[in-house]
């Protein structure tokens, strides 16, 4: 840490170093440009070991317009954009469909589910006419070939934000978990899609759990009291909680048989939940998970990280506030709330490699999106004690708009620097940071 006083003044600000060399919290800006309406994006590689580094790169952005009634929304997408670093004004995104309403989150496709390689890309929201979602398969070696909705058989309209490719029936090929909502009555299903080997439309659907899990959800296995048990961790934003649903892994049947199926409510005061994402947050051997959540009665919202019991379906789930404060914009005629998205992330590779003096790797930092604050953020932690969950937040972007999106994170040139794309979406402009000097 270093300190500068002007006066009565202190100034904070927190360095490490890698190999002499102090790394910044906040990435060097490479500019930005104007894009209509940026909201979820992803970067994704290249199976092919063929390929450059560079090249296998490929930029993901989905755009969604809510006053263009009965009008679907284009996606989009960039080759190789770490080529284009050094001029980032030149990016030229190309559209690659427009045929879905309210286009969310692009999930990877790998190739090992029907033989192709690319992206799921989930759709719809409670927008009127922009409530029939879609799970569309595209080909990343062919985006002329019409898009694949997976989710064709849908009895009636459901919104989608996440797929994770598991195989739920044992059959040994990888079928399409999901969570989503329905319109009318707002019920939320945690379903699976049962892959039949080809990429067709309309797979046979199967309901898990209804009014549960509605947004983003995550799988992970557990182990306690020495049985193993295959769990998926939902947040729920309707129902305002985080519940963990788990089977034995042993049980005959799996997932195909409900009376398998185990539930806990891991919280329910934490708020409306937006997104979950699970990982060894303070790199101590034990995993975590860390849930954004907006608080409607004080309407600020929180990014929180629980640790695990190790008898889990008795124990006490500890909650740690590791950011707070996050105030959304008033939004006409709809609700708003803060913040959005995380992701995890290592300002270069040598930083992510390095290993402290106790073994363990450095701890991770975060991006998380603001969403309706209208900002983007980083958070980093200020010990590397697995004790300490103190965490420094800055903004990285202030779009002086009213809602931003999500954000992409990649070594898009080779260079062992992480680049951070971030979306503006009522700026209608997207950012581009780097962490090389």
């Amino acid at each position: 840490m270093k300190m500068l006083q002007f006066g009565k003044i202190i100034f904070l600000f927190f360095v490490v170093q890698l190999n002499g060399q102090d790394i910044p919290t906040l990435p060097r800006s490479l500019g930005d440009f104007a894009f209509p309406l940026p909201a979820f994006m992803e970067i994704f590689e290249d199976e092919d070991p063929s390929m450059g580094s560079i090249e296998k790169q490929t930029l993901y952005v989905s755009t969604f317009n809510p006053a263009a009634f009965y009008k679907t929304d284009p996606v989009y997408y960039l080759r190789a954009p770490g080529l284009y670093l050094n001029n980032v004004s030149s990016w030229e995104l190309v559209e690659l469909d427009n045929s879905a309403y309210w286009p969310n989150n692009p999930d990877i496709l790998p190739s090992s589910v029907v033989g192709f390689e690319g992206v799921v890309w989930t759709s719809g929201f409670l927008v009127p006419s922009k409530t029939d979602g879609k799970l569309q398969l595209y080909n990343r070696h062919d985006f002329s070939a019409p898009a694949i909705n997976i989710a064709s058989a849908d009895p009636y309209h459901f919104s989608y934000h996440r797929v994770i490719w598991k195989d739920m029936d044992g059959d040994g090929d990888l079928d399409a978990l999901t969570a989503r909502f329905h319109n009318a009555d707002q019920e939320q299903q945690l379903a699976w899609l049962e892959n039949p080997g080809a990429a067709v439309e309309g797979w046979n659907q199967h309901v898990l759990v209804t009014m549960g899990p509605d947004v983003h959800f995550r799988t992970l296995e557990l182990t306690s009291n020495g049985v193993t048990y295959d769990c998926i961790l939902g947040g729920e934003f309707w129902q305002q909680k985080v519940t963990l649903y788990f089977i034995d892994k042993s049980a005959p049947g799996g997932w195909n048989d409900p009376l398998n199926i185990q539930s806990i409510i891991i919280d329910d005061t934490c708020g409306q939940v937006f997104d979950v994402y699970v990982d060894d947050f303070n790199r101590d051997g034990k995993i975590e998970f860390l849930a954004t959540a907006y608080n409607t009665s004080i309407k600020v919202g929180s990014v929180y990280v629980y640790e695990i019991p190790d008898s889990f379906p008795e124990g006490s789930w500890n909650r740690i506030t590791i950011a707070d404060g996050f105030e959304p914009n008033y939004i006409f005629g709809g609700q708003s709330m803060s913040p959005g998205s995380p992701k995890p992330f290592y300002p270069s590779l040598a930083y992510e490699n390095e290993i402290l003096d106790d073994g363990r790797q450095h701890k991770p930092w975060l991006t998380v999106s603001g969403d309706d604050d209208g900002k983007v953020y980083i958070l980093r932690p200020l010990s590397e004690d697995p004790t300490d969950w103190t965490y420094e937040k800055q903004i990285l972007v202030d779009t002086q708009a009213t809602t931003s999106g999500k954000m992409a994170i990649a070594d898009l040139d080779g260079d062992g620097y992480r680049e951070i794309v971030a979306a503006g979406y009522s700026a209608d402009r997207i950012y581009v940071f780097t962490y090389a000097p």
